[in-house]
């Protein structure tokens, strides 16, 4: 493992509330010098968390920042291509933001790079959507190229790779099955890396994450007492491990439901089931002792986020607060990628880096690229590839 003092640079795009960027530093093999995301609460909690290096902006409209980049790290919004929802893919805007990885890729040219997205890309529009993706991360000059106009300078190409893992295999006390993309830029003559899976078999259950060290009731993000009195008695008609399917249909709480999601509780025997950003009632996650829904904090410990991070609202003290700041945390802890694992993933890409001599980065240096935060509108100062690449 390469010493703390040096390490990768890397860049992070829809970088959200931080968890790929914290569990990219946690493996000891990457300093995050750059972030940019569009949402303000999440941004907020990156600031008072991980650092003041990320910018709150739109990313279409952002220039690439003059900074070194060896790992680039992007976890687009991936509803458009979730098949829980419309599946809608390249339809819209948002199922487009791919291509915004492309050009951070031809502009930075790092060495590699990670994206993290939902299984379902890989079906979207019938197939035709990872078609194109895929092909704008392996030749990502030919796409910033037709969006700029025309032809700028040498092609960069890059091998990769996509896995479909479960996240419980990683360490996370979740089961949430993602895909999982790996470049490595083909001059390095390197293949991206298998992602190890630690904890295939013996995954970290609910009853580990939650139950062996209790979380304190002044907790930060620990909400209680948010359930309404029908929702409680309904909690006690379901076991752990079950939902609204428990309840007997003739009864008066009885509640039809679209998804397996819906009033589940946790079962402590085994990892969550997968945590979500959104959604209406019944889908909160539901607790496998106590009959309420779970707490933003017990959904960050199960997405594994350490308790000390704090997830930003806005919300202060008063009447209504907690029902103000639930839905603003819920969505930043269901849209984020697992520490834990982005940990495992980053430390992987950062071995194959090593076999392949790339070199890393003083303390010192990473630093002041942190500081800078200079941009560049068109061409990266970073140097060409080591031989000329031959088109796919």
């Amino acid at each position: 493992m390469a010493p703390r003092s040096q390490r990768y640079a890397a860049v992070s795009l829809f970088s959200g509330c931080g968890g790929m960027d914290l569990g990219a530093e946690q493996s000891g093999r990457a300093r995050v010098v750059w972030a940019i995301d569009n949402e303000h609460w999440a941004v907020e909690t990156y600031r008072s968390n991980i650092g003041t290096h990320i910018v709150e902006a739109d990313i279409t409209v952002t220039n690439v920042p003059a900074v070194p980049c060896d790992i680039l790290l992007a976890g687009p919004p991936c509803q458009d291509y979730s098949t829980l929802w419309n599946h809608d893919g390249l339809i819209t805007a948002r199922g487009n933001l791919f291509k915004q990885v492309a050009r951070y890729l031809d502009a930075l040219r790092p060495a590699a790079f990670v994206l993290e997205n939902v299984p379902g890309l890989l079906s979207a529009n019938k197939g035709v959507a990872w078609t194109l993706v895929r092909h704008a991360l392996k030749a990502p000059t030919s796409v910033a190229a037709s969006s700029a106009g025309g032809p700028r300078r040498p092609a960069v190409h890059y091998d990769v790779s996509a896995q479909v893992i479960d996240m419980a295999d990683l360490g996370v006390p979740q089961h949430r099955e993602r895909l999982i993309v790996i470049g490595i830029r083909r001059d390095l003559g390197q293949r991206p890396p298998v992602i190890p899976s630690p904890y295939l078999g013996n995954p970290i259950t609910v009853a580990e994450a939650l139950d062996r060290n209790p979380l304190t009731d002044n907790a930060p993000n620990h909400e209680k007492g948010m359930d309404s009195p029908d929702v409680i008695e309904r909690l006690k008609l379901i076991k752990p491990g079950e939902n609204y399917e428990a309840i007997p249909k003739d009864h008066p709480l009885a509640v039809k439901g679209l998804i397996s999601h819906v009033y589940r509780r946790l079962d402590p025997a085994k990892p969550s089931y997968t945590v979500i950003a959104g959604g209406g009632g019944g889908t909160h996650g539901y607790h496998h002792v106590e009959p309420r829904r779970l707490t933003n904090r017990e959904k960050a410990r199960l997405q594994g986020f350490p308790d000390d991070f704090v997830f930003e609202h806005g919300c202060g003290p008063g009447r209504g607060r907690a029902t103000s700041q639930y839905p603003r945390v819920r969505r930043q802890i269901g849209n984020a990628v697992p520490p834990p694992a982005a940990q495992l993933i980053v430390g992987a890409v950062a071995e194959v880096l090593e076999r392949a001599d790339v070199p890393t980065r003083s303390a010192r240096d990473l630093a002041a690229a942190r500081r800078g935060r200079g941009t560049l509108s068109a061409v990266s100062s970073e140097p060409e590839p080591k031989t000329k690449v031959v088109g796919l």
